[in-house]
């Protein structure tokens, strides 16, 4: 089975990234606007990007400001049963955050690519939302 790894220096400390990762107000400032979150282990995250991609999460782990763990459980058939890992290591006051997706089915290159492409933006917009609190999270038309 293919992976997506990103790694992402954040200058900012783990648990400033950790509440950007595990908080309504977190996600919906680097991700997608339109999020409701269950923060707890066995939690579920909603996401929705209009009508296209809502993608649904279960927690698995949540070790503060160390490691995030989500399973896709519905919302996107592409996505069915992946892991998606988010771990932090600090260093010097600093985040490195190590994101891994697992996928559970093989798909096309194009395809892998594609999400590869998407997460490289949004990890890109955690870190700009952890460090200037400017990220940018995908945003409906209907609240633009």
């Amino acid at each position: 089975m293919k992976k997506i790894i990103h790694a992402v220096h954040i200058h900012e400390t783990p648990a400033i990234v950790y509440a950007a990762l595990t908080t309504a107000r977190g996600l919906s400032s680097w991700w997608t606007r339109m999020v409701t979150v269950e923060a707890e282990v066995g939690g579920r995250i909603h996401f929705r990007f209009a009508d296209v991609f809502n993608p649904v999460m279960i927690q698995h782990t949540l070790e503060p400001d160390r490691l995030v763990e989500w399973t896709c459980v519905g919302g996107h058939e592409n996505w069915a049963d992946n892991r998606f890992s988010f771990a932090l290591e600090e260093r010097r006051e600093d985040t490195m955050l190590m994101f891994t997706q697992d996928y559970a089915q093989e798909l096309t290159d194009e395809v892998y690519g594609t999400y590869n492409f998407n997460w490289g933006y949004y990890l890109h917009s955690l870190k700009r939302y952890c460090e200037a609190n400017e990220g940018t999270p995908f945003t409906p038309p209907e609240i633009a």
